[in-house]
């Protein structure tokens, strides 16, 4: 069986990321081979998508490297004056987080809210 998780990321609590990427982590370890995971960012996520000042760069990118797909709202980045070249690279741009969540969950993905 083959499992989907879409996790949804609003936060600007660098608290948030370092308990995300490590619940994500946990995931791919516990569901090896069997799981796609996705991140929704959206709200108030910016500083989790961009490369610099980012204090989880590194595992950002191994986590992309692992295959999990990270997404940011279009939105949000116009609202906060952030230009795609200033994204991870291999992060994607998509039209609308909200609207992604709803869509995904609609075709059976397993929703997480990050966050505490």
């Amino acid at each position: 069986m083959k499992y989907k998780a879409i996790i949804q990321l609003t936060a600007s609590d660098p608290k948030v990321y370092k308990s995300t990427i490590r619940q994500i982590y946990n995931l791919l370890e516990h569901l090896s081979g069997q799981v796609e995971v996705k991140v929704v960012c959206h709200g108030a996520s910016s500083q989790f998508c961009i490369e610099r000042d980012n204090n989880h760069l590194e595992e950002i990118k191994a986590l992309l490297a692992k295959e999990v797909q990270i997404d940011v709202c279009r939105n949000m980045l116009v609202s906060n004056h952030i230009e795609p070249t200033e994204l991870i690279a291999g992060i994607k741009i998509i039209a609308s987080g909200i609207a992604e969540l709803v869509v995904r969950q609609q075709e059976g993905w397993s929703y997480i809210k990050a966050g505490f």
